[in-house]
C-alpha cells in the first residue's frame, strides 16, 4: 500500500522517486515573467542545451575546475522535510536532489526510463522471476569508512526499511520476502510473486544504502545527516534552514576521463519556494543551479538572462505524467463507453492546454509515458483521438436516443456530467472551456463544482465503507496519471480489483487489463517488456477513461557561471545527459568562476 500513503502524504501531484504512482490533482500554474532581456533559443528536452544572446560572452571554458561552493535553488517539496532517514522520511523533488548525493542507491532510472546498476555491479534473475541475484561493487565504504558489503544492505532492509513508514510498503510492493547473503559482495533477493520490476524499486527508497553503523550509534544524529557511500556528506542542516554538503574526498566514483569526483568543495541547497523568486534568485546571482516542477517556470527560463546579459544553461524534460480529466465509469452515463468517447472527441485538447497557461511550452498527451521515455509507444500516440465535433455528436446521439440508456432519462434528454476539480485559477479556466467544448454538442449538460485539493483527493479515492468500496463519488474528475516508478507498478495499482486497489480512480472492471498488468510485471526481456507496455497503453486508450491535457514538466537550470549541468557518468564510464523530474546530479558540475 506504499502508493496509497504516497498519495494520502503528497497532496498535489507529487512524487517519491521511483516508487511513484497515479497522482492527485492536477499541480497549480504559477505564471512566471522572465527578466528583461534578449531572448534566447528555446531549450532541447532531455539534454542540455546552451542558450545564446549575441550580446555578452559566457567565460572562455577552459574544463573542469575543482572546489568552490555550488548554490542549487530548490522548490518547496509537498511534505515538509524534517530528516533524512531513508525509511521514516518521505524524500520527494527537492528532497532527493540533496540525499542522492549522500545515500544513494543499488540501481538507478536514467532520463529515458532504463534502470541500470549504480552501487550494484551487476543484477540477474532466473526464469521464475522470483529470485533475484543482486552483486555489489567491490572496493566502496560508506563515509565513515565501513565497508559496503552484503551484509550491511540485508541488515539495513531487514531492520530498517522493512518496518519503516515511508519504507515499509515498498518493500511489500516489491513482493521482497526474504533476502540472502550469498558472499560478501552478493545478496539473492526472494520475492513472493514475479516482479520484472524490482530493479525499479532498488533506485527508490527500498534501494537506498546506508550505514548501518552510524544509524545505529546515534538515530537522531543520522536523521539530520545521514551516513552513505555519495559523492558528499553533511556538514550541516536543520530543519527550514539550507542543506549545506561537503565533498567525499574518497568518493569512489569517477569522471568519464578518470578524474576523481566530485569537482565543488561544497554544495548549498536552499529552498525557495516561490518560483518567481528563485528564478530571479538565479538571475541576480543569489544562486547558481535551480530546479523546478512549473511548466511556466521551463518557459521563462528559456528567454531569460541575468544581470551581466548572458544567458541560462537549462535542461527540460516532459514528464511520464499526464493531466488528464478522468472518468468514473462506475458513474452513469460515464459507465458507457459512448458517451466517454464522445466527450474525448468533443474536447479540444489544444484549447483546454491553452486555457492551463497560454505561454507554456506543453506538450499533449497520448498516454501516461511521455516521448522520450523507452515506454511511450508512437503506435498508441498516433491512433489516439482528435477533435472531432461530428463525430462526438454522433456517439451522443445514439446514446441518448437509446431507450435503455444507463442514466435513466428519457430517450433524447441531454446526459448530465458533473466535473469536480479543484479552485485553482487555471484549472478552472479549463474546465470553463472543456464546459463550452462538451455542451457545444447540444447534448451534454455540464455541472463543475470545485472543492479544495483534499476535499477533491477524498472524494475521488473513496473509502472501505462505500459499495463497492472505494468507488469514489464524482462523475469526472482533474487528475494526474502515469508517474516515474515501474510500468508494472503503475499498471496494477490502476487498474486492480476496485474494493481492494483504492488507485484504481476510473474504476475499472473486467480481467483484460489487469491480466496485461500482470504480464508487464512477468515479462523481463526489454523488448517484450515494451511490447506488453505498448498493449497497455493501447487497451487502455481503448477504454476511453481520460481526456488527456498536457505532460508536466521539470527543469534544471544554471548561471553561465557552471559547467557540465545534466552530465553523469555512470559506473561503467558511459556518459548520459538529462534529469529527471528536477532532480539533478551535481557530482560533475564545477564552477567557472574563481
Amino acid at each position: 500500500m506504499a502508493a496509497l500513503l504516497t498519495v494520502l502524504l503528497l497532496v498535489g501531484a507529487c512524487s517519491t522517486g521511483t516508487d511513484e504512482v497515479p497522482e492527485p490533482v492536477i499541480a497549480s500554474t504559477t505564471t512566471v515573467a522572465p527578466a528583461a532581456g534578449t531572448a534566447g533559443v528555446a531549450t532541447t528536452t532531455g539534454e542540455a542545451a546552451q542558450i545564446t544572446v549575441p550580446t555578452t560572452q559566457a567565460p572562455a571554458d577552459t574544463g573542469p575546475r575543482r572546489g568552490g561552493t555550488l548554490r542549487v535553488l530548490l522548490a518547496a517539496d509537498p511534505t515538509p522535510i524534517t530528516g533524512w532517514t531513508p525509511w521514516d522520511h518521505v524524500c520527494a523533488w527537492s528532497c532527493r536532489n540533496v540525499l542522492d548525493h549522500v545515500v544513494e542507491t543499488l540501481m538507478v532510472v536514467l532520463p529515458d526510463g532504463t534502470v541500470v546498476p549504480w552501487l550494484a555491479e551487476s543484477v540477474s534473475v532466473d526464469a521464475s522471476l522470483q529470485r533475484w541475484t543482486v552483486k555489489l561493487r567491490p572496493g566502496i565504504t560508506f563515509t565513515d569508512g565501513e565497508p559496503l558489503d552484503a551484509i550491511t544492505v540485508k541488515t539495513g532492509i531487514d531492520d530498517y526499511l522493512r518496518s519503516g513508514r515511508a519504507s515499509g510498503g515498498h518493500l511489500r510492493d516489491a513482493r521482497i520476502t526474504s533476502i540472502i547473503v550469498d558472499d560478501e559482495l552478493t545478496l539473492t533477493f526472494e520475492l513472493s510473486e514475479p516482479n520484472a520490476g524490482l530493479p525499479a524499486a532498488l533506485a527508490g527508497p527500498v534501494g537506498r544504502v546506508f550505514s548501518v553503523v552510524a544509524a545505529e550509534a546515534d538515530p537522531d544524529i543520522f536523521a539530520r545527516a545521514p551516513v552513505g557511500t555519495g559523492p558528499f556528506v553533511f556538514r550541516r542542516w536543520s530543519a527550514g534552514e539550507p542543506a549545506v554538503l561537503q565533498a567525499n574526498p574518497d568518493y569512489w566514483r569517477t569522471g568519464a576521463d578518470g578524474s576523481t569526483l566530485p569537482w565543488a568543495a561544497e554544495i548549498v541547497f536552499t529552498e525557495i519556494p516561490d518560483e518567481r523568486d528563485r528564478l530571479a534568485s538565479l538571475l541576480d546571482g543569489r544562486g547558481d543551479v535551480l530546479m523546478s516542477r512549473s511548466a511556466e517556470l521551463a518557459t521563462a527560463v528559456a528567454t531569460a538572462t541575468d544581470t551581466g546579459g548572458r544567458s541560462l544553461t537549462a535542461i527540460q524534460r516532459h514528464d511520464d505524467n499526464a493531466g488528464v480529466v478522468l472518468f468514473n465509469l462506475l458513474r452513469a452515463p460515464l459507465d458507457d463507453i459512448r458517451v466517454r468517447r464522445a466527450l474525448i472527441a468533443a474536447a479540444d485538447q489544444e484549447q483546454l492546454i491553452s486555457a492551463l497557461g497560454p505561454d507554456v511550452d506543453s506538450l499533449p498527451a497520448t498516454q501516461w509515458w511521455s516521448p522520450g521515455s523507452i515506454w511511450h509507444s508512437a503506435e498508441v500516440a498516433e491512433a489516439w483521438p482528435t477533435h472531432d465535433a461530428e463525430r462526438a455528436r454522433s456517439l451522443l446521439r445514439e446514446y441518448v436516443e437509446d431507450p435503455e440508456r444507463s442514466d435513466d432519462r428519457d430517450p433524447g434528454e441531454p446526459v448530465r456530467i458533473r466535473i469536480l476539480c479543484t479552485d485553482d485559477l487555471a484549472l478552472m479556466r479549463m474546465t470553463a472551456g472543456l464546459e463550452r467544448q462538451w455542451e457545444a454538442t447540444d447534448l451534454v449538460d455540464v455541472d463543475v463544482e470545485t472543492v479544495a485539493r483534499t476535499g477533491l483527493i477524498s472524494r475521488v479515492m473513496g473509502s472501505v465503507v462505500q459499495s463497492p468500496s472505494f468507488a469514489g463519488d464524482f462523475g469526472a474528475t482533474c487528475w494526474r496519471v502515469g508517474g516515474e516508478s515501474d510500468p508494472g507498478v503503475l499498471a496494477s495499482a490502476a487498474v486492480g480489483p476496485i474494493r481492494t486497489t483504492p488507485l484504481n480512480v476510473s474504476n475499472f472492471t473486467g480481467e483484460h487489463l489487469g491480466a496485461l498488468a500482470s504480464l508487464i510485471k512477468s515479462t523481463a526481456d526489454g523488448d517484450d517488456r515494451r511490447d506488453a507496455v505498448a498493449q497497455f497503453s493501447a487497451a487502455l486508450a481503448n477504454e476511453a477513461p481520460y481526456v488527456y491535457l498536457s505532460y508536466a514538466s521539470s527543469v534544471i537550470a544554471a548561471s553561465a557561471d557552471v559547467g557540465g549541468l545534466g552530465r553523469t557518468t555512470l559506473p561503467d564510464g558511459d556518459v548520459i545527459e538529462g534529469q529527471r523530474l528536477g532532480v539533478g546530479r551535481y557530482d560533475e558540475v564545477w564552477l567557472r568562476r574563481e
